[in-house]
């Protein structure tokens, strides 16, 4: 998920005195998922601190570094690279560098990269220094605002593009989660806009009595919530569409039905 653009000036950042320890370590940190005031102090700080910030893609985490005035040295990590980018990772620890890590927004190790990284420094420098910088995640805002409590909730991140397999993934659940199994999770998707329209038919067929929360652009200029209830399968589906816009990237829950509110 990206970030927007802000057009206004850099600004200078009140970060405090305390200094990250010196020798190699990776901070993995979280960076906004669309308004760039979501970014924590500690998160500013560390990246103000550390000797090189990894990022998905170098321009957006550019945006961040630029509208809060930091110059650190970035070095892209590119998934379909990522090989390369791992071995130039290690390097950078075997030679005592603070690294910092940024997906493109948002929480990494979710849905973006980094696990990887974090399993090879475990398994070739356990005496590396690896820390989570909590922040921003488009998981734990829609959870936020959904009102539904059912425990736990189920993370599908982004399903598979081809339908089939989709539809294998909502049905497995389903079958799990029939009623009276006493076992009801909410279920969270990510998907993109070229795939929204399929994703929501299929979950509509699947969980025809649960109501869907469709979060759209989180925390950016047009975000969206959208809840369809139950009764909407009766309706015109695109119908109840309409106050959708079809851009932007989303986040979906399934939600509970009415009998476990």
């Amino acid at each position: 998920m990206s970030d927007s653009p802000s057009s206004e000036a850099p600004r200078s950042v009140a970060l405090g005195e305390q200094q990250i320890p010196e020798g190699p370590a990776l901070y993995v940190v979280a960076t906004p998922i669309g308004n760039l005031e979501d970014i924590t102090l500690r998160a500013l700080r560390i990246l103000a601190q550390v000797d090189t910030i990894l990022s998905e893609d170098t321009r957006k985490t550019g945006i961040l570094l630029k509208h809060y005035g930091l110059r650190t040295r970035q070095k892209s990590y590119r998934v379909h690279q990522e090989e390369q980018d791992l071995a130039t990772a290690m390097g950078f620890l075997r030679e005592g560098r603070r690294l910092a890590f940024c997906s493109d927004a948002g929480t990494p190790g979710i849905s973006d990269p980094v696990s990887r990284l974090v399993r090879t420094i475990r398994a070739e420098l356990p005496e590396v220094l690896i820390v989570p910088i909590p922040g921003p995640s488009a998981l734990a805002a829609v959870r936020s605002i959904c009102g539904w409590q059912a425990h736990p909730a189920v993370f599908g991140g982004f399903l598979s593009p081809k339908p089939g397999r989709r539809r294998k993934f909502l049905k497995a659940r389903s079958e799990l989660e029939a009623p009276g199994s006493g076992s009801e999770d909410l279920i969270v998707l990510y998907e993109s806009v070229h795939r929204i329209a399929g994703l929501l038919e299929d979950i509509r067929l699947v969980f025809p009595d649960r109501p869907i929360l469709i979060g759209r652009e989180l925390t950016k200029i047009h975000e969206e919530i959208v809840i369809l209830e139950p009764e909407t399968v009766d309706q015109d589906w695109e119908r109840a569409l309409e106050g959708l816009t079809r851009k932007g990237e989303f986040t979906v829950i399934i939600g509970p039905r009415r009998a476990s509110f």
